[in-house]
């Protein structure tokens, strides 16, 4: 319902006027209606503000700030899914070529105290059902045989890992802090 200062609560009708057209008549809107649904229209792209601007309301102190955190982790909180997402920031991949690129890139980790790690073709084969199913990535399938799939990032994980950079740099800074904390864990009896 519109309220009391509304454009569309003018209580003014315009001028109506039938026109004679295939079906029918054709009733003209009523005078500055246009003008008036036209304030209420949603801002054109430049007007609008980033999705990945700053939510002056969304501080650490703030609850949906803690539940964002969650809910982001919880996202992607696959073993590979940053792998995944960083082998295909530089383009569509097949899935053969996909699992070379990640195997080629995989650092080893310095948080286990095991053997590097090696992604085993099931293991991305889930990792792509899980984020094609979060649609952050999208396949693409040829409708020629022999039906080759490719991977591409989605837009928001394109943005995803564009907002990631300040962390790894946050990462780079810290490297101690980070070096400690790796050891203290490799030398950990659980882990």
């Amino acid at each position: 319902m519109p309220e009391a200062n509304s454009p569309l609560n003018d209580t003014t009708r315009g001028d109506t006027t039938r026109g004679d057209t295939a079906r029918g008549t054709r009733r003209r809107p009523p005078r500055g209606l246009a003008s008036r649904l036209s304030a209420l229209r949603r801002p054109a792209p430049a007007e609008r503000p980033s999705p990945l601007a700053p939510d002056p309301e969304l501080s650490p102190g703030d609850e949906r700030y803690l539940q964002r955190v969650h809910d982001f982790l919880h996202l992607l909180n696959g073993e590979w899914d940053w792998d995944v997402l960083v082998a295909l920031s530089a383009g569509p991949l097949q899935y053969t070529e996909l699992l070379d690129t990640v195997r080629e890139r995989t650092p080893a980790s310095k948080w286990a105290a095991g053997p590097r790690r090696y992604l085993q073709e099931r293991a991305l084969s889930r990792t792509l059902q899980r984020l094609t199913g979060t649609e952050l990535v999208h396949r693409e399938r040829e409708v020629d045989f022999p039906y080759a799939a490719a991977y591409r990032l989605a837009p928001p994980a394109a943005a995803l890992l564009d907002v990631m950079t300040p962390a790894a740099e946050w990462a780079e800074a810290h490297s101690g802090l980070l070096g400690r904390a790796q050891e203290r864990r490799r030398r950990a009896p659980d882990a």
